[in-house]
């Protein structure tokens, strides 16, 4: 059980950041002086840290296996 809440904190910022994009879509530009560039590059972020995490509980996963 508590193996499978570590993939939930790993989603949980893509999910909140997605979910701001897509309220804010309409007023997003992508020039960097907009808030919308700041979104667009969050997202980037929080999916980074999410396959990160992915990728650390995968190799986890598999040492518990052996």
């Amino acid at each position: 059980m508590e193996k499978s809440k570590g993939i939930m904190v790993a989603l949980f910022p893509v999910i909140i950041t997605f979910s701001m994009y897509m309220v804010f879509y309409s007023k997003i530009e992508s020039k960097p002086n907009d808030a919308g560039f700041w979104f667009i590059l969050l997202l980037g972020i929080s999916l980074g840290v999410a396959l990160t995490r992915f990728s650390q509980w995968s190799k986890a996963k598999k040492t518990d296996n052996k």
